[in-house]
């Protein structure tokens, strides 16, 4: 993976950049993290899980059980799910929060993503300020960063009442069956005996909607094999 540099004018000036059109930067991406925002599509589509990042618990969508392996993302880099999630779509760019909370656009300086002039949008103006296309993805990834503070505070609220509990998982890989340490699920039990006083501020933390997708999120982890299946069939035929 290449390294990120800062978007300044320096490090970008007379390049240009767009989409790849393709996934294949998220290929070796087995969760991704989930924002408040997406939340209805990504429980719609995608397993949701909790999974303990440094000292905190963060909502991810789970794409494989098998670290360094994306089952959604084709031989070619086509994407085989039904939902993309929110900050794989704002590829080439990540915003990084600096220790004052403020935030600074990155990017890699290669990649499918850099293209020659008149093939996609200069990363700055001719006066040295971000193009109008570059804000627009600035203005989208501040949207999510957000967004994912909201779904923090909320999953930070669920763990607090102690609703987040080990999950024990388990996935075939090579014909043996290995156990995937590390995710949590929510504590459906416990959360049908908490007092009316606790729900509510757990609603008032936006943490019920989270909840209730992680339940309902579950049963897609049929589709993860099913997309295994397609991903066989796919370089069986060189798609």
């Amino acid at each position: 993976m290449q390294a990120l540099q800062a978007v300044s004018p320096e490090n970008y000036s007379g390049k240009h950049w767009k989409h790849p059109g393709n996934y294949s930067y998220a290929a070796d991406l087995h969760y991704v993290p989930v924002v408040a925002g997406e939340l209805l599509k990504a429980a719609a589509h995608l397993p949701l899980v909790f999974a303990k990042v440094t000292e905190s618990f963060q909502l991810m969508a789970v794409m494989s059980l098998q670290p360094g392996t994306n089952l959604l993302v084709g031989p070619q880099g086509q994407w085989l799910g039904g939902y993309i999630p929110a900050l794989l779509r704002g590829y080439p760019f990540t915003l990084l929060q600096s220790d004052k909370g403020e935030y600074t656009l990155f990017s890699t300086s290669e990649g499918e993503h850099i293209v020659a002039a008149g093939e996609g949008a200069p990363y700055f103006d001719a006066q040295g300020k971000l193009s109008p296309e570059t804000q627009k993805a600035v203005d989208y990834l501040t949207e999510v960063m957000r967004s994912r503070a909201q779904t923090q505070r909320a999953v930070n609220a669920l763990a607090a009442a102690g609703l987040i509990v080990p999950w024990q998982l388990a996935t075939n890989h090579n014909g043996e069956t290995q156990t995937v340490e590390g995710l949590y699920r929510l504590d459906e039990a416990k959360l049908a005996t908490l007092k009316p006083q606790q729900l509510v501020k757990l609603r008032d933390e936006g943490a019920l909607p989270i909840a209730y997708a992680q339940l309902f999120a579950r049963e897609h982890f049929g589709q993860l094999q099913r997309a295994a299946q397609e991903q066989e069939r796919l370089r069986s035929t060189g798609a």
